[in-house]
């Protein structure tokens, strides 16, 4: 095989050990997938705005790239992002996936913060109390936890403050508090970590956790 294979990042690379030797039509689609990969990326850690992940989005379905919609749409409803879309994907009766716009969308206050590597130190110290969620796109266990954080951080809005922290686009708060499985909890009460719990765990257990440590 040609050693063309190398120019492209360790993503699309292994992609192509995978299907062995590719058409020229399929190399552009792999630096496509790639592009998307790298805008989702900046996506999940804060470096992009929801609007303009759908003006991207859109511009995808005028061109008729379906192939990266369906995998755009997969990685973003497995994501905690997913409700901060002002979006909705509609599959119509050819099969073909379309974008709307949702009517009617609120511009809310997040009940849950999206935590970084860039704002981390910073989000600890500015609330007194912080349960920090880290999780990963491709974690089952991590999307079971989602909706009961979402649902605590509702349940105790104004005394408990909620985040999510990516560990694989936020490495460096994953190797200083050493995070080895996920999803894992971190609790911080007036700047110091109190607790670590690792594992998915029901609403009524995590609660229980979280109560016992403040």
């Amino acid at each position: 095989m040609a050693n063309w294979g190398k120019e492209f990042p360790p993503l699309v690379s292994n992609r192509l050990n995978k299907i062995g030797e590719v058409t020229q039509e399929e190399k552009i689609q792999l630096k496509e997938f790639e592009k998307l990969d790298s805008l989702l990326r900046a996506f999940f850690k804060g470096q992009l705005d929801a609007q303009e992940v759908v003006k991207a989005l859109k511009q995808l379905e005028e061109q008729g790239k379906q192939f990266l919609l369906k995998e755009a749409y997969i990685k973003l409803k497995g994501s905690f992002k997913w409700k901060e879309l002002p979006i909705k994907f509609e599959e119509r009766d050819n099969g073909m996936l379309s974008i709307q716009l949702r009517e009617g969308e609120e511009d809310e206050h997040a009940l849950v913060l999206e935590i970084t590597d860039d704002n981390f130190d910073e989000t600890v110290k500015s609330h007194s109390v912080l349960v920090v969620d880290c999780w990963a796109e491709w974690c089952a266990p991590c999307r079971m936890v989602a909706p009961v954080i979402e649902e605590l951080a509702e349940d105790y809005q104004g005394k408990i403050t909620f985040g999510k922290l990516n560990v694989d686009t936020n490495q460096s708060v994953a190797t200083r508090y050493q995070i080895m499985s996920i999803p894992t909890i971190l609790v911080f009460k007036n700047g110091q970590m109190v607790g670590q719990k690792v594992g998915a765990m029901p609403k009524k257990m995590l609660e229980d956790e979280i109560t016992r440590l403040l």
